[in-house]
């Protein structure tokens, strides 16, 4: 394989990965005493309807 290839599949699988982790995230509530900054409106097309 040369590295064009092989570039090609780690970025795809990164990708896979954090949208899996942004799809998680943007599903859950969490409960916290700090400030916590409002989400992106661009977060919500991860949220299950």
């Amino acid at each position: 394989m040369d590295k064009k290839k092989i570039s090609k599949a780690v970025s795809e699988r990164a990708v896979k990965v954090l949208n899996a982790s942004l799809r998680a995230e943007a599903n859950t509530a969490a409960c916290m005493f700090a400030y916590q900054p409002k989400a992106p409106a661009s977060l919500s097309k991860f949220k299950r309807k």
